[in-house]
């Protein structure tokens, strides 16, 4: 790639420089998600920024893929690393529970989240946390991602209380491909066990346009290590036993309340030997100009060997695998077990979608999906090492068979020179299903089904149907109005045992969801908004019907749940500047989301049990500034970053008064981000970057007086790098360090050590 070509068109483009900034969303990442507009184009990896679309009510934040490759990029989550306001908490490369935290809400309340990539619904509103399906997207494929705030927007579901995420892949213009290579590896230290773990990826993508019809194919395969996710701790009996071990190796620590703890090493789940493989299939067919269609299907297997590492050694040196044991003289039980896990995982995915593309007038859009578990088989051995090795009796855990189906239908008016209305209305259902079923095995390894222990079964279904219009005032002046009205249920859920089924009532709810923004253009470079919107996020099928699962979680569900009310305001300024060969854009944002019934899911890592609860209100308020700039005081440099400072706090809870007034989980007072990308004339490129989030609560209550353990979340400054250079146009290579530092951080579980990414990359 010829750099200074790549510079050229930027400026030519007055790009809205994004890695934090508020570039905008192109009227293409709304067609993205199922609406049909006119001057969507199809999106291509190229250094020219999509203009921002006026028609769009919500504040956006967008990069394209040259703007990712400046930073590590390892899964395709990573690109959020750098939006304004964001956090992923992914624990290594390959994690497949990566989750959203946004302005207003935590990584443990994912399903405030919505992604779409290519308008397909990726969000996973089943279980394991709600994580994403990054999988269905691979990093190869990736175009650009866009980031919208808030639920302003009509055409998006209640679950854009919090963030939506909308991500566009590669549309292939002629034969071209694109192939990467990449190894890592990290150190890790922490609560007495040490190690270094590696990794490495292979992904290719290759796609040509023939006539009328287009097509690509994507292949990614990743193989990793992870480090411990969680540790087996020492917890003091109220009795002591004869039959108590005396131990040497246990670590001392202190937990999250400010108590003496020991951890005695990683446990069962704890560390992961992992391969994922994926395939992608796209065909695409443009029966005219102004309509296409398009057809994928994408199928994803996860292969997991999970085990622990006691570090408690008796009187002759050889491992402990369970109490009690005593230490010092003082007895202890052990909170967890060292038993091996095996994991098999197999999603499928069918996508479809048929669109029209007129210039003027009325355009339509379907966009089906089907998602299919179709197999999530979890083994955990009863034993303990070294006799689990060879087999012995276990648990089966059988998640197969669960899903989910959606359908959008969708139509937009773009009005014509003289005309000042432009329309979207639309219908979208959904269904999610749960199946979750635990049986005994007399072999874990190898081992079928035995008795049933435990199931948990439920359905969730969700109708909508929106209207928005965006309408020009004036050539200054533009008011865009919406409202969703929504019609959820969940149905068939039952929880067995081993003899019996209980079924859960049904339950409905349905909600209305007004929409309003006022903008105002003073001059070219201006941008002024204020914005407010309701949005109800209804209990997922997960919050409803999944109870204990396999594996050494207990999860408390709640199917009396009360659905989530947002009222959310915001106020935004925004500039662009025109500095000669220079540029650069700055906006502010004051908002505010005041949050009824809040659903909270929480997880104690020290007894494994996950609590599913509503709490009562909950309210942010806070300021955001994001900026950007190109070539100012030095040519190829370009600069991005943003900081929220914010306050949440519990203004009601009549279920337990005793925490009104506490500060929200997970939600930072101070938020901040920064990176330096630097591109030369001579073929190379490097950055820099820096990511920072403030004091955090893990706990409702407040009592988690220290962040910076395991089991906690801490405060962290964390430093990223890459170097990168081109040998070519089509060939470069990378090498890049993540926690540069080495910090040592935690959001509940340890996060990872300075991680190396080597990369060879080539195009054509």
């Amino acid at each position: 790639m010829n750099l200074n070509h790549y510079k050229a068109a930027a400026l030519r483009a007055r790009p809205r420089l994004l890695a934090l900034a508020i570039a905008q969303l192109a009227a293409g990442a709304a067609f993205a998600q199922g609406v049909a507009e006119p001057t969507l184009q199809t999106v291509v990896v190229a250094s020219v920024r999509a203009p921002l679309d006026p028609n769009l009510p919500t504040t956006t934040a967008s990069k394209t893929i040259e703007q990712v490759r400046e930073q590590n990029f390892v899964n395709t989550e990573d690109a959020l690393k750098y939006m304004p306001d964001m956090t992923i908490r992914k624990r290594y490369a390959g994690d497949r529970n990566s989750l959203i935290g946004g302005r207003s809400f935590s990584e443990l309340q994912a399903p405030r989240a919505l992604v779409y990539a290519d308008g397909y619904l990726l969000s996973q509103f089943l279980g394991q946390f709600n994580a994403p399906r990054w999988n269905v997207v691979a990093p190869e494929e990736l175009a650009r991602v866009d980031v919208l705030y808030g639920p302003f927007s009509a055409i998006y579901p209640g679950n854009s209380i919090g963030t939506t995420v909308v991500m566009t892949t590669k549309k292939p213009q002629k034969f071209e491909g694109s192939a990467r290579v990449q190894v890592f590896s990290q150190q890790f230290d922490d609560a007495g066990f040490k190690a270094n773990y590696t990794g490495h990826q292979e992904s290719a993508w290759l796609g040509d346009k023939v006539g009328d019809w287009s097509y690509s194919i994507g292949l990614n395969r990743l193989q990793n290590k992870s480090q411990p996710m969680q540790y087996v701790t020492l917890q003091a009996r109220a009795t002591p036993s004869a039959a108590a071990i005396p131990v040497t190796g246990a670590v001392a620590g202190v937990d999250p309340s400010g108590k003496p703890i020991y951890y005695g090493g990683p446990n069962g789940g704890a560390l992961e030997n992992n391969t994922q493989e994926q395939i992608k299939l796209k065909l695409g067919y443009d029966f005219s100009p102004t309509l296409s269609c398009e057809l994928l299907y994408t199928y994803w297997h996860s292969d997991a060997k999970r085990h622990g590492a006691s570090l408690l050694r008796d009187a002759a040196g050889n491992p402990v695998y369970a109490g009690p044991v005593a230490v010092n003289g003082a007895q202890y039980d052990l909170s967890g077990n060292y038993s091996p896990q095996n994991a098999e995982e197999g999603h499928g995915m069918l996508g479809f979608k048929l669109a029209s593309k007129n210039k003027q007038g009325w355009n339509a859009s379907a966009v089906g999906t089907v998602y299919d578990i179709t197999t999530d088989l979890t083994r955990t051995a009863t034993g303990t090492p070294p006799a689990a090795a060879s087999g012995g009796a276990g648990t089966y855990g059988d998640n197969s068979g669960t899903g989910w189906q959606t359908l959008d239908l969708q139509s937009s008016y773009t009005p014509k020179q003289d005309e000042a209305h432009a329309l979207a209305l639309g219908y979208h259902i959904n269904r999610y299903t749960l199946q979750n079923v635990t049986f005994g095995t007399t072999d874990w390894l190898n081992g079928g089904a035995g008795a049933k222990q435990s199931g948990f079964f439920g359905k969730t279904s969700l109708q909508a149907l929106f209207a928005q219009d965006a309408w020009k005032l004036s050539q200054q002046w533009r008011l865009t109005t919406g409202v969703r009205y929504e019609s959820w249920k969940a149905f068939d859920g039952h929880r067995d045992n081993a003899t019996t089924s209980a079924p859960y009532a049904e339950r409905t709810d349905s909600a209305w969801s007004p929409k309003a923004s006022l903008s105002f253009q003073p001059g070219a470079n201006w941008l002024l908004k204020a914005s407010v919107g309701k949005g109800v996020r209804f209990p997922t099928v997960s919050e409803l019907f999944q109870g204990s699962i396999s594996g050494n979680t207990i999860v408390k569900n709640d199917p009396n749940l009360k659905s989530e009310r947002s009222f959310a305001k915001e106020l935004s300024a925004e500039r662009d500047f025109d500095l000669d060969a220079a540029s650069a854009n700055v906006r502010v944002s004051l908002f505010e989301d005041d949050v009824k019934d809040t659903i909270l899911n929480q997880k104690n890592v020290f007894t494994n049990v996950v609590n599913i609860q509503n709490i009562g209100r909950v309210r942010t308020r806070g300021i955001e500034m994001a900026a950007s700039a190109s070539d100012i005081g030095l040519r190829g440099l370009e600069l991005s970053g943003s900081a929220t400072v914010s306050r949440s706090t519990i203004l009601a809870n009549a279920n337990n008064p005793a925490l009104v007034g506490n500060q929200w989980v997970r939600v930072p007072r101070l938020r901040a981000n920064l990176i330096a990308a630097y591109r030369s004339d001579r073929d190379w490129s490097a950055s820099l970057g820096a990511r920072y989030s403030g004091r955090m609560y893990g706990t409702v209550e407040n009592s988690d007086v220290n962040g910076n353990t395991y089991g906690g979340v801490s405060s962290y400054t964390v430093w990223d790098a890459k170097f990168k250079y081109r040998f070519t146009r089509q060939v470069d290579a990378s090498f890049g360090i993540d926690n540069l530092t080495d910090k040592k951080y935690y959001v509940s579980h340890p996060y990872p050590g300075r991680s190396l990414v080597g990369e060879l990359h080539a195009s054509f």
